[in-house]
């Protein structure tokens, strides 16, 4: 029963190391996803920063070609007082007139707060085009760097999954799956000490007769509380 429990502690080491080398690898690739989506937003606003110009361009011309037309309605009106024949007619132009104007100096002013803004959400697309250069470039090289990692966790756990074919080789099929099952139920660990009667897996007292029984090392014994298999170990000074 010995043997048994040797060769499941030592499995049970060699799987905490693939699972750390997963995480290790999951980590760098969580990494990549979190700097790409970072530059996709950065990306994402440039591009809306572009339509708000667009737009704004768009209204400045309509209210330039505005502007233009009536200021050849103006020239048109001031044309005609020379021509009136009565009093009326004069007022009726004149007042024409001083609207367009009034309209005009209006248009003149909405297009100088067009031109700022389209000014801002330019130095706003430079500031954005230059923090994506870096990220890009960043990156770039985050990405060199992790793939140089992972190759190389993935080469190490390479080798490990050969050691862990050989020390599961050791281990009676039938065990090996229960090992498997409390393995995944428990965040990867089915096997862990006892001392001074307290299972290092779930922290609770077991009772005092398992206890006895297993110190005897002469069966397999489960904790009644997270149904880990038990080992007995020494209680240390430091403990």
């Amino acid at each position: 029963m010995k043997a048994n429990i040797s060769h499941l502690r030592e499995l049970q080491a060699i799987d905490q190391k693939i699972s750390t080398l997963d995480k290790e690898i999951a980590a760098s690739a969580a990494e990549i996803d979190g700097r790409r989506a970072s530059l996709d937003g950065h990306r994402e606003t440039i591009d809306q920063l572009t339509a708000k110009i667009a737009a704004n361009e768009q209204r400045r011309r309509e209210l330039e070609a505005e502007l233009e037309d009536e200021q050849v309605k103006i020239k048109d009106r001031q044309a005609k007082l020379m021509n009136v024949q009565t009093n009326r007619e004069y007022q009726s132009i004149l007042k024409e007139t001083e609207d367009s104007k009034k309209a005009n100096t209006q248009r003149e002013e909405a297009v100088v707060q067009l031109m700022e803004q389209i000014e801002a959400l330019t130095a706003q697309i430079e500031e954005e085009t230059k923090i994506c250069e870096e990220d890009e470039k960043m990156l770039a090289d985050d990405i060199a760097a992790v793939e140089k990692k992972t190759s190389q966790f993935t080469a190490e756990k390479s080798k490990i999954l050969k050691s862990r074919e050989s020390k599961a080789s050791a281990v009676a099929a039938s065990l090996l799956k229960k090992y498997t099952a409390i393995r995944d139920k428990r965040n990867g660990l089915a096997i862990v000490p006892v001392t001074g009667g307290v299972c290092r897996g779930c922290f609770m007292n077991i009772p005092p007769q398992l206890y006895n029984d297993l110190m005897k090392e002469d069966k397999l014994i489960s904790c009644p509380t997270c149904h880990r298999i038990m080992f007995h170990e020494t209680e240390t000074t430091e403990e």
